[in-house]
């Protein structure tokens, strides 16, 4: 794996990545007052800077943010939209476990087409999966895996 790819797996990991409380009002269409409601309520959470003025998300939180939106929107109660925003965030967890862990590299092979190595198969470490990108579809393959990757 190059060092970018792994700077990138790294920050996805990290949980670093956050956006404030205004972008993330723009970006979710859930204002400001509703963020801070949900986050005294215990639904959400922030870190704050040190005057506690500015509060800034992390993507996960981006993304309960909008699921529960969602919900709402889908006419349940704040109560259960949160509830099944917490299910739902148990698919994100998965999510990004999968991105931690397969993403081995990811290279452009022409214009609008790229390659993502996802790594060997678990049943034939001989062999790799890998994602084929153009700007159409994706499509998954198998092939030999490099000898200086065994």
């Amino acid at each position: 794996m190059d060092s970018l790819s792994e700077q990138i797996r790294q920050m996805i990991i990290s949980k670093q990545l956050k956006i404030s409380m205004s972008e993330v009002s723009r970006v979710t269409g859930v204002s400001t007052s509703q963020l801070r409601y949900w986050e005294k309520k215990g639904y959400i959470s922030s870190d704050q800077d040190e005057q506690n003025k500015n509060h800034y998300f992390s993507f996960p939180t981006i993304f309960q943010v909008f699921t529960i939106k969602v919900y709402l929107d889908q006419g349940f109660t704040l109560t259960t939209a949160v509830k099944k925003e917490q299910e739902r965030r148990e698919l994100h967890k998965i999510f990004t476990r999968f991105i931690a862990d397969c993403i081995m590299e990811i290279k452009q092979t022409g214009e609008k087409q790229g390659e993502v190595k996802l790594g060997p198969l678990t049943e034939d470490p001989t062999k790799e999966i890998y994602a084929v990108i153009t700007d159409d579809k994706t499509s998954l393959h198998v092939r030999n895996r490099n000898k200086a990757d065994n």
